[in-house]
């Protein structure tokens, strides 16, 4: 495949060759592809649709694409058809792209990737032609009608699994899933490509709307303003029969944060395959021994990743007939252990100052940490065991089904979801859990990002565990567990036990002991239990302010930190001069940054890790520029 020309839209929509490297224009993968092409490696061309698109097509408040946007899309469809040397509806030889959305932050819950678009009766026969391979051809126009009837269509998963069950040969597959898009949604499956990538792009912008991403944006303190970008990249195909694959690899472990690579692989795969989780992976030493010149292309790529993001990054990749193609690279999400473990080595390795690793560890991490573990000196009941996917130790009752661990949760119960994996749609049950639990799937599936991202324990990929939500039940190698009954989950040796197992205080390791020294080192204000006299308590934005005030909001999760800044905020337009601070209770998931103000004291207990943290943090200033004040969440930190 060629390299792109430099060729930039400006405006509404920029090819991967743009000298702008901005993710809140681009989205977090745009950014993300323009320094890869940046950087010289093997990057599939593409464009992305800026949020700026987004904005306009809200603010046009009608169906379609704008016609402005419209235009440019043609220009870069037109320019990419040129550079590959393929057209959009060529017979013998088509261009097929995907189509991703792209937040300005890491944002689970958005559209799934639509791979494969453009692909019709007529191309896929022109494919299967090409290759010699009716299979290769019609699985992949398969997987794009199957996307396209329920991310782009809207219709129901189990509707769209009757039409046209996995035993199905694929090209029967495909006339019935025609048949099952034009009955349940009006209208027939588009031939033409440029209407496939039309109502593509449109769906990534509804998307932003739907309600799982309205609800991951409520708990992590995103804007609803932000909008997503689009991107459109060509495809590379991990499904050809011969030395071909995908994968996903993390410069350093996300669990643990050993500075070792970690990741998982799928020979004749498609890129979606090793990330949603629902397949058995095999560990990157396979494509090691398998194919070792593309092993080396991607350890070579690695490092130049890290150096770049000054940071453990997250990189996903397919190989084509024995050519590296690198998709995407992304500050990765990582465990409480993992974000500590790596601010402090990568300190140690010069790439970043110790204030930096300070303001790279969420608060929740410590609280994390330092939360209670597997006793040792205990007999387990071991239900089963599978890939420590996300550190942490907690017990609850087993729940089988997203909307019931929701129920059960707000209703006070602790819950572990057990389901035999997890998608999107799995978002607000994994918030409610406080441990999470698949049959298949490893360390980079849904469930496992998802998980440390959120400081849950996980386990995935438990050997011989069977689960029926519908049923309410899960099999652990003939063990029965039902709704209920408690379990507990060791995240770190991957262990699920059956009953009420015993916890223990953690101790700090060395690197925790390290980044704590550094905190006190860089601390400025006194951390002390008792509540200071002559304080005005304000619990928002709302209450009345005094001279001397003390911040104390009740932590309802991490949209929190946004009323911490707008009550911080509130305090110094009302005319406070002395500000203190409440470590908020139950912060066990996110982060607190406050701006720099006239802060007093920190109130805690002394010997809390994410007190020492954050009053690290808590710069004492008399002036402060609170116009600026934007503290608040970051799920995952943006490098400089």
């Amino acid at each position: 495949m060629s390299r792109a020309g430099t060729h930039t839209v400006r405006r509404f929509i920029h090819t991967f060759e743009s000298p702008v490297e901005n993710p809140a224009l681009l989205g977090g993968k745009g950014a993300s592809l323009v320094r890869m092409r940046a950087l010289g490696l093997p990057t599939p061309p593409g464009f992305t649709i800026s949020t700026d698109g987004w904005r306009a097509r809200r603010e046009a408040d009608a169906d379609g694409i704008p016609a402005q946007i419209a235009s440019e899309l043609a220009e870069c469809v037109s320019w990419l058809e040129s550079d590959l040397g393929r057209r959009f509806e060529d017979p013998h030889d088509p261009l097929l792209v995907s189509v991703r959305s792209g937040a300005p932050v890491s944002m689970p819950g958005m559209m799934d990737t639509i791979l494969n678009l453009g692909l019709s009766d007529e191309t896929a026969a022109g494919l299967a032609a090409a290759t010699e391979d009716e299979t290769f051809a019609y699985t992949l126009f398969r997987r794009l009608l199957e996307t396209f009837a329920t991310v782009v269509r809207g219709i129901d998963g189990e509707l769209v699994a009757a039409a046209a069950p996995k035993d199905l040969a694929p090209r029967d597959a495909c006339a019935r899933l025609q048949e099952a898009i034009a009955q349940h949604s009006g209208r027939p499956f588009p031939q033409r490509a440029c209407e496939q990538l039309s109502e593509a792009i449109q769906a990534v912008w509804r998307s932003w709307d739907s309600r799982r991403a309205q609800r991951y944006r409520r708990y992590a303190g995103i804007p609803d303003d932000l909008g997503t970008a689009v991107t459109v990249q060509a495809m590379v195909f991990g499904t050809y029969p011969q030395e071909s694959g995908t994968g996903v690899v993390f410069t350093r472990d996300p669990a643990t944060g050993s500075p070792q690579a970690y990741g998982d692989y799928l020979a004749r795969a498609q890129g979606e395959d090793v990330v949603a989780g629902g397949h058995d992976t095999e560990p990157l030493d396979t494509l090691r021994i398998e194919m070792p010149a593309v092993y080396a292309d991607l350890e070579a790529a690695l490092p130049r990743l890290e150096a770049a993001y000054r940071d453990m990054c997250d990189v996903e990749f397919t190989v084509e007939r024995g050519t590296l193609w690198i998709l995407q690279a992304r500050a990765g999400q990582r465990s409480g252990a993992a974000a500590v473990r790596i601010a402090v080595d990568l300190v140690d390795e010069g790439l970043i100052a110790m204030e930096d690793a300070i303001d790279r560890v969420p608060v929740a991490a410590m609280t994390q940490l330092q939360a209670p573990v597997f006793a040792r000196e205990q007999q387990l009941d071991v239900l089963g065991e599978g890939t420590p996917s996300s550190p942490g130790a907690a017990v609850g009752i087993a729940v089988f089904d997203t909307a019931r661990a929701t129920e059960l949760a707000d209703a006070g119960q602790k819950v572990v979801l057990i389901r035999p994996e997890t998608s999107p749609e799995d978002i607000a049950g994994m918030i409610s859990s406080v441990a999470i639990v698949t049959a298949v799937g490893g360390r980079t599936s849904h469930a496992a990002v998802v998980a440390r991202g959120i400081g849950r324990p996980a386990v995935c990929g438990v050997k011989q565990l069977d689960v029926d939500p519908a049923a309410a039940v899960a099999h652990f190698d003939g063990r029965t567990i039902r709704e209920g009954e408690l379990v507990a989950v060791d995240g770190v040796a991957g262990i699920i036990a059956a009953g009420d197992v015993r916890l223990v205080p953690a101790q700090p390791g060395p690197r925790v002991a390290r980044l704590l020294a550094w905190c006190d080192e860089r601390r400025a204000l006194p951390i002390s239990a008792e509540i200071p006299d002559g304080y005005t308590t304000m619990g928002g934005p709302t209450d009345p302010v005094s001279e001397r005030v003390l911040i104390d909001v009740d932590w309802e999760g991490p949209e929190s930190s946004g009323v911490v800044t707008r009550t911080v905020t509130a305090a110094l337009d009302g005319g406070a001069s002395e500000l203190a601070l409440v470590l908020p209770e139950g912060l066990v998931e996110g982060d607190l940054r406050p701006a720099a103000g006239p802060w007093t004291q920190l109130v805690a207990d002394p010997d809390s890790w994410s007190a020492r943290l954050l009053a690290a943090r808590l710069q004492p200033q008399e002036v402060p520029a609170y116009s600026e004040v934007s503290g608040g969440l970051r799920n995952v930190h943006k490098p400089a």
